[in-house]
């Protein structure tokens, strides 16, 4: 997970240990087992080699550990030995582990294995190299504007991710926040999440510890009073903004003194931080004012917003935005030169230079300013010389160029340059004219090289909003063909409703009713997808889907199966609360369906869709069906395969058989919706479930 070498925020954690362990009725606190008991070689799980230890504290310490199975390193949390036998701290260890499963996001650290049987508990984290935030902040004092909105932006993409999946943090600090280096160049990653509430159905999950939780110099006004079932993700937006303003001014926004005022309800407004740092400007001031408010509701509400509001103030700020040049050399006139030759361009912010007298000191530069564009780097210099920094330049930033320019121009010195991913090279005595030519053509492909990593992301944003089949017809139409013309096909619809909702949005805040709407439909979808089907549209609390191909009405069918064995399951292991409770009604057709554009071109609103009779009758068909029914049509019965047990309901309408309650499928319940024949020959078992 991490090389830090100093352990920071345990002892909070510890006396919330201890605390936990009395109440569970231990008394007696010996020092972590791992600490005295590990040797170095030591085989956890019968698999993980113990290297080194990283951290520790009261509930437990982080290893440095071998997968000789997988041949690579990961980071190994053990539980502490006089914690194992508290059946809260367990639960509290696998809550932890629950937590960091849930999200799959490059800026949240993964979980590959854990055990919570055993003796010792633990999770097999993934292994980062880099340095937390604290001990950056503690060499620097503070950072950039620039590299703060960057902190931001990538912490805020992992708590949209958290957030969505129902989990709140609770914790977020920067000892929380690593930065780490990656092939993709040093990204932010959210560690820690053994504090974090797990929401479930709009509720959070009490959690074992049930005393005030967090740092309290980063939790909000509603955690510092011990509003915990009032607590929801805003908590986290609040934490992230005493982060940034730390980072940006180097001090906390509250002083220690005020916390107890905070407590008691008196929010003491902090320093704007312009005052602190002049050139940060009002736009910064008027964007901590709101997220620092006292009311969660005055406050940005939610993670994206919150980095947007960052962003636009950021770029209000600086209206001309010269490129950045970072220029490594140890020659004492360098600046000077540089400043002379280029005084037109920088008087006209066509350019901007920042330097650096070795690789080490560049390589920091670049981690203040991720907004270079261009290095330009000699090879013969102290401490770290331009090749070595060469190879080090990806561990921060993957968009970044780097022109060598050096005497030392022999053929070795080329060819080793451009190994390590130099983009050009110049020799000295420098052609003035020459390097700004070669500066306008590195400029043009970092730039274009920038537009095409936002462009998929961007696109990656599109296809969570549009449907699969308009992504494939837009490239044709962007040349000119009438791809969104209208056209017959034949395919199935289904359309699946989660019962009983409407009476949520009126019982529930609109963001705890809509992670309740949201988890069936992450339960739905996949099961979906995995037969091949294309979802539509979602309208309300109802998804509709249609399938296209060879057999799509069979995989229509095992679709609407799997769906009801999936939420069955869930519903099982979830109680009564559980998000899944609500089951689906469910209705399908098949045939002749109209497929293309519908909308107003002209005013650029259009949706691609089906349209016919056959998606009229799936839609009439969900309404009537019960909970948990997968009404069928006598057409789309006619045309499905013998193996399915297809009960008639009245003239030209039958119900698919489905497992009754909602317990977890058994073995053999995958034949359940099979006629007894194909069950007893074991045809036509279901994928999903």
């Amino acid at each position: 997970m991490t090389n830090r070498s100093t352990p920071r925020g345990w002892l909070p954690r510890e006396r919330a240990a201890r605390s936990t362990l009395r109440r569970a009725g231990v008394r007696h606190f010996p020092l972590p087992m791992v600490e005295d008991s590990h040797s170095e070689r030591q085989v956890i799980g019968d698999r993980y080699v113990l290297e080194r230890r990283l951290a520790g504290g009261g509930m437990g310490t982080i290893w440095v550990a071998l997968d000789p199975k997988l041949q690579r390193r990961v980071a190994l949390k053990l539980m502490a030995a006089h914690c194992a036998p508290a059946p809260l701290a367990r639960r509290q260890f696998e809550w932890e582990a629950q937590a960091i499963a849930r999200l799959q996001n490059p800026h949240v650290i993964q979980v590959h294995d854990c055990d919570l049987s055993g003796e010792t508990p633990y999770i097999v984290m993934e292994w980062l190299v880099g340095e937390d935030l604290e001990a950056l902040l503690n060499r620097r004092g503070r950072l950039s504007l620039a590299m703060v909105e960057r902190l931001v932006a990538q912490t805020a993409r992992a708590l949209t991710a958290a957030h969505a999946a129902g989990v709140i943090h609770r914790d977020l600090k920067p000892a929380n926040l690593f930065l780490a280096r990656t092939e993709h160049g040093e990204q932010v990653k959210v560690l820690d999440f053994g504090l974090a509430l797990l929401m479930s159905g709009g509720a959070a999950r009490p959690h074992p510890e049930e005393e005030m939780a967090g740092t309290p110099r980063y939790m909000s006004p509603e955690q510092l009073r011990g509003l915990e079932p009032r607590l929801d993700h805003r908590c986290d937006l609040w934490a992230l903004a005493v982060v940034a303003y730390r980072a940006l001014t180097g001090q906390h926004p509250f002083p220690l003194e005020s916390l107890r005022q905070m407590r008691l309800g008196n929010v003491p407004p902090p320093a704007t931080p312009s005052s602190l740092s002049p050139e940060l400007g009002m736009e910064v001031d008027a964007f901590f004012a709101r997220a620092l408010d006292v009311d969660p509701a005055h406050r940005f509400q939610s993670a994206h917003e919150l980095a947007s509001a960052l962003t636009s103030a950021v770029d209000a700020g600086r209206p001309s935005r010269p490129a950045k040049i970072l220029v490594v050399d140890d020659e004492p006139d360098i600046v000077v030169l540089m400043e002379q030759s280029f005084r037109k361009q920088i008087r006209r912010s066509v350019y901007q230079f920042l330097f650096a007298a070795d690789g080490e000191e560049a390589l920091e530069e670049m981690r203040q300013h991720p907004d270079i564009e261009v290095v330009l780097c000699d090879i013969n210099m102290p401490r770290m010389d331009g090749l070595t920094f060469l190879s080090r330049v990806g561990e921060i930033s993957s968009l970044t160029r780097v022109v060598i320019v050096s005497a030392y121009g022999d053929m070795n010195n080329i060819r080793t340059a451009m190994n390590r991913g130099a983009f050009d090279f110049i020799t000295k005595p420098i052609d003035f004219p020459d390097l700004e030519a070669t500066l306008v053509k590195t400029l043009k492909h970092v730039r274009e090289l920038r537009r095409t990593v936002r462009y998929t992301e961007e696109n990656g944003l599109l296809r969570m909003f549009v449907p699969g089949a308009v992504l494939e017809r837009l490239p044709p139409l962007l040349q000119g063909s009438d791809a969104m013309a209208g056209e017959w096909v034949d395919g199935t619809v289904v359309f699946i409703d989660v019962d009983a909702f409407t009476p949520v949005l009126h019982q529930e805040a609109p963001p705890e009713s809509l992670r309740r709407l949201n988890a069936n439909f992450e339960a739905i979808v996949p099961e979906l997808l995995a037969r091949g089907g294309i979802v539509d549209k979602f309208m309300g609390d109802a998804v509709m889907a249609v399938f296209r191909g060879p057999g799509h009405v069979d995989l229509a069918l095992e679709a609407c199966h799997a769906i009801h064995r999936q939420l069955g399951a869930l519903a099982s292991r979830g109680g009564e609360g559980a998000p899944y409770a609500h089951g689906v009604c469910m209705g399908l057709d098949s045939g002749d369906l109209v497929a293309g554009s519908v909308g107003a071109k002209a005013s650029g609103r259009l949706d691609f869709t089906v349209l016919g009779d056959v998606v009229n009758t799936a839609a009439r068909l969900a309404a009537r069906a019960g909970r948990g029914q997968v009404l069928v049509s006598g057409r789309a019965q006619a045309r499905a395969a013998s193996r399915f047990r297809l009960s008639p309901v009245e003239t030209g309408l039958f119900e698919l058989a489905r497992d009754e309650g909602h317990g977890s499928p058994g073995p053999d319940d995958a034949t359940a919706f099979l006629a007894p024949d194909a069950a007893a020959e074991g045809r036509g078992t279901t994928q999903g479930g």
